[in-house]
């Protein structure tokens, strides 16, 4: 009988329930992670990589919380919700307010652009077995030297990310 109370309670830590009662997988663990930063305008596109760990526990009902860290001294907050079908949404990655635009490897790749001004769509995803995937659209200023004068250029950003546990 105690056995098989162990058993129910370790099986019982292993997910969450969102407010309606479902269960939600349980997204725990450290995800081996390459991150993709696409920028596109009239002047330039351009892709870069970022190799990342991300460091994630579920944070009861459908939250979780961790930590992402880039090499070599790149780390912060990331933040998020996952629903019982895999489905998530991470509303924080790097300071807030502005997911992606917060993380400092980026902003440095990227210094001509003005990532507080960055709007972009949710940054959603799922989680399917021991993968992790998400990605978000969006758009910021950035400045290019043209003929002596600065100019300002709409550029559009595609954000991805998948990761491994």
């Amino acid at each position: 009988m105690a056995l098989a109370a162990a058993v129910a309670l370790a099986a019982a830590g292993c997910v969450s329930f969102e407010p309606s009662g479902a269960e939600v997988p349980d997204i725990s663990g450290r995800y081996v992670t390459t991150m993709t930063l696409s920028l596109s305008n009239v002047f330039e596109s351009r892709t870069d990589t970022f190799a990342a760990v991300l460091d994630l526990r579920s944070g009861g009902g459908s939250r979780f919380t961790g930590s992402y860290r880039i090499p070599p001294d790149d780390s912060g907050p990331m933040a998020g919700s996952l629903a019982f079908d895999g489905t998530l949404t991470i509303d924080t990655l790097g300071t807030p307010p502005k997911t992606i635009g917060g993380v400092p490897t980026i902003r440095a790749r990227f210094p001509w652009c003005d990532f507080t001004l960055l709007g972009e769509s949710p940054v959603g995803g799922a989680l399917r077995g021991d993968t992790l995937g998400a990605s978000a659209l969006g758009g910021v200023p950035c400045l290019y030297q043209v003929n002596g004068t600065t100019q300002t250029v709409h550029t559009d950003l595609f954000f991805a990310l998948v990761g491994v546990r």
